[in-house]
């Protein structure tokens, strides 16, 4: 299962400004990404910085900023990615051998 916490912060993060944007589709709606966003925005891993036009006509980019909040948030995610697991057991370990 993807962890999109751990993926759009992460993508924040590696940015030189902690910064990470979503693109409005053209027919005016956001995508997926964006509502995910907004809810780690308000858990205060994200900071709204606004909206912005794109080079294009009818691009237009929202666009957040990640927080110490965040880093911090992440830093444990990495972590828990790095640890396993007691529960973990290897593929094939617990079938019959032959």
């Amino acid at each position: 299962m993807i962890d999109h916490e751990r993926r759009l912060l992460s993508k924040a993060a590696q940015t030189a400004e902690g910064r990470i944007s979503v693109k409005r589709d053209p027919d005016r709606s956001w995508p997926g990404d964006h509502s995910r966003l907004c809810a780690l925005e308000n858990d205060g891993h994200l900071r709204f910085v606004g909206e912005q036009a794109g080079p294009h006509i009818g691009g237009t980019f929202a666009i957040w900023q990640i927080t110490e909040r965040g880093r911090a948030a992440l830093q444990v995610k990495e972590a828990q990615m790095r640890t396993p697991t007691r529960d973990a057991v290897p593929f094939g370990a617990g079938a019959p051998q032959r």
